[in-house]
């Protein structure tokens, strides 16, 4: 029911989106995006530790198997990160090693020692990865110059 008749129709003008414009410019935001953005680092990468410098460090391999990274402190303390799991403080880390490895023995296990901590704490924390039976057991360095 017109009530207005033709007359006022006129007037009004008809206002329209174009969607295809709008997808372009999405489409092409996302290709600047997926280009510039720093590719993901694993897990060894992503801890923020100041490591000791070695000569004969190497590229960390990408591995199918779990990795776990135990990162030890200036003050000694033993930070534990599974996979892509959050980092958590350990108390005892013999227990906690048992426990990782009755879940997952074939797991990698990279200690990082940052270049402040004392040798004895990085030697406790490569002892008790060995003594439970880990054999894959990883010494991340920065790679000397």
């Amino acid at each position: 029911m017109n009530f207005r008749g033709e007359a006022g129709k006129r007037g009004r003008v008809e206002t329209t989106l174009e969607l295809t414009p709008l997808i372009d410019v999405i489409f092409l935001l996302l290709i600047f995006f997926v280009m510039t953005t720093t590719p993901a680092m694993n897990a060894v990468q992503r801890l923020d530790v100041d490591l000791p410098e070695a000569a004969s460090g190497e590229e960390a391999e990408e591995v199918d198997d779990l990795q776990v990274v135990a990162r030890v402190e200036p003050d000694g303390d033993v930070y534990l990160s599974e996979g892509d799991d959050a980092e958590r403080l350990v108390g005892d880390i013999g227990v906690e090693m048992e426990a990782l490895y009755e879940r997952n023995p074939g797991a990698h296990i990279w200690i990082q020692g940052d270049v402040e901590a004392s040798h004895g704490a990085v030697i406790e924390l490569l002892d008790a990865t060995r003594q439970v039976g880990f054999e894959r057991v990883h010494m991340a360095v920065s790679p000397g110059r």
